[in-house]
């Protein structure tokens, strides 16, 4: 390891390597990996005991880099900048592995954490924000329990950011933005 290294240069190196972290997000725990690398997006699959062929909701940086994932109109950008609390937004997709993407749509969120935003000043490229759970399980609400929801899957898992026991219970508020009017997914 080097000296002096940060634990966002950490985390960069993690993912840039097609590994997988757990990280807090605006609203639950985070597990997370380089939204454009195949074979880090099918660990990802994998830890979660998911389905392949359901989107992960995708943080990014701003709308510069969202720019370069998603298509989207100057209406739908104005909707993404009047949203108060976190959500996250169906667009069309590009640029985007199929197994980050549903039928050429992703799930995407810009970042509004503090640790979110100092990551993305090291790793300039999306990152998926699915919840940090086998699917069909609650949220994880300490990630130091992260060995006890996942199992063997667990091994895959590179490192885990620990910022406390989380009280939110649910992920972000979801509206679809791919046809008018727009429709809230989730609340």
């Amino acid at each position: 390891m080097l000296k002096n290294i940060t634990k966002h240069q950490e985390v960069t190196q993690i993912l840039n390597a097609g590994g997988v972290i757990i990280f807090p997000t605006e609203t639950l725990y985070g597990l997370g990996c380089d939204a454009t690398n195949p074979q880090a997006l099918l660990k990802i699959y994998q830890i979660k005991n998911r389905a392949i062929g359901k989107a992960f909701p995708i943080l990014v940086k701003d709308f510069k880099m969202l720019t370069e994932y998603a298509h989207f109109t100057p209406d739908q950008k104005r909707a993404m900048q009047k949203a108060k609390q976190p959500t996250t937004f169906i667009l069309k997709a590009k640029n985007l592995s199929p197994l980050a993407a549903m039928r050429h749509t992703g799930a995407f969120r810009i970042a509004k954490s503090s640790w979110m935003k100092k990551l993305f000043q090291h790793f300039d490229k999306p990152i998926v924000a699915t919840s940090a759970n086998v699917a069909g399980k609650d949220p994880l609400r300490d990630p130091a329990d992260y060995k006890e929801m996942f199992k063997k899957a667990a091994e895959m898992i590179d490192t885990v950011i620990h910022a406390g026991i989380n009280k939110k219970t649910k992920g972000s508020k979801i509206v679809d933005l791919t046809k008018k009017p727009y429709k809230v997914v989730r609340a």
